[in-house]
């Protein structure tokens, strides 16, 4: 081989190199910027909670969605409002009375994962580290310490589950007003202030991203559906009976106008009554026992009117909904202090048929 064609060789095969290396180099930064969607399908999330002293109850989370991006930002969604316990009141209680998801329908976790452990797993092979994450939920955010177990599934799914439950106490998240009113809708059975969470989260990467993604549409467009399909005259009965003692229907002080802080719960009333057609509901509205007992009666008349005048204005039918008034003559606790006379300032809903 002559000097030149030696040179020649030479020169291509660096060209070779330096291709490959600027391929591998791509490939690399390609991997290092992948990025993990959540298969909400295929995960779980669950909270343990204790009433009574020995009572223990599972709720599940079934409302997952989630990501992980490239340089390990991680952040799940958990749909509140899609607590599953099997039993339909107590669903309902914890929805309206714990977590207020008509205010706050979404919690969201936030964390870094150290995505060169990630990459560093092999197939099957498990690794327990700490992990530092964030959670936003009924408007309080809050920092927190675990360790969590990753397991590599496969070059394309990942999972990422709790090493040991995860205690969260009602405090943290301004919960315990919502936690007495649980305790009064149950007769005053006690439930301990803090539950335990448990999840196994899966994460696919690579060509599984559009098959998840395309359950995840199919899930929202599900869930929808049942949102918004009629409800039976019981269901109705139990979210209205479960909504009277929630205590967020506002009015200015001595006066039937509505306060703006009242249109969450006021919206999930109309969105109620227009699911269950068939039926006819009266709402009542009471004062405490401060005042005449003429001025009384007259501003829960007028407060429950105004009630009835927004749920007509946002769809429900004029002819299914009637207001009454009772003043003070229905007190639900003693006027004696000033707990008891704000539970008997309230506007109820009945289901009459």
């Amino acid at each position: 081989m002559s000097e030149r064609t030696r040179a020649s060789v030479h020169h291509a095969a660096s060209a070779l190199c330096v291709i490959l290396a600027l391929f591998l180099a791509a490939l690399g930064g390609a991997q290092a910027q992948q990025q993990w969607v959540l298969n909400g399908g295929a995960s779980h999330f669950y909270m343990q909670t204790s009433k009574a002293n020995s009572i223990t109850e599972i709720q599940q989370f079934t409302g997952l969605t989630g990501t992980i991006d490239g340089n390990g930002n991680a952040d799940v969604k958990i749909d509140l409002t899609s607590i599953a316990s099997g039993i339909d009141v107590r669903d309902v209680r914890m929805r309206f009375l714990l977590f207020e998801t008509y205010k706050f329908p979404n919690a969201e976790v936030t964390a870094k994962i150290d995505m060169t452990k990630l990459q560093d797993l092999t197939s099957h092979i498990r690794d327990t580290y700490p992990l530092h994450f964030t959670v936003a939920m009924h408007g309080v955010t809050k920092d927190f310490d675990a360790d969590v177990n990753v397991t590599r599934l496969s070059d394309k799914s990942v999972s990422v589950a709790t090493a040991k439950p995860i205690v969260v106490k009602t405090d943290d998240f301004g919960l315990t007003a919502g936690l007495a009113k649980l305790m009064d809708a149950i007769n005053g059975t006690p439930i301990v202030s803090a539950a335990s969470f448990t999840f196994d989260l899966m994460f696919e990467t690579g060509d599984r991203i559009p098959i998840v993604e395309q359950a995840q549409q199919q899930a929202a467009a599900q869930k929808a559906q049942v949102e918004s399909k009629p409800i039976t005259s019981q269901e109705c009965e139990t979210r209205f009976s479960v909504i009277s003692t929630t205590g967020a229907i506002y009015f200015k002080t001595s006066s039937a106008e509505l306060d703006a802080a009242s249109d969450p719960l006021l919206n999930s009333v109309a969105d109620i009554a227009n699911r269950c057609p068939s039926v006819k509901v009266e709402v009542s509205g009471h004062t405490d026992s401060t005042g005449s007992a003429s001025s009384n009666q007259t501003l829960s008349e007028a407060r429950a009117k105004a009630v009835v005048d927004y749920l007509i204005a946002h769809g429900v039918a004029q002819s299914r909904i009637t207001s009454t008034g009772y003043g003070g003559t229905k007190p639900v606790a003693a006027n004696t202090t000033e707990e008891g006379r704000a539970k008997n300032r309230r506007i109820e809903f009945r289901v009459v048929m």
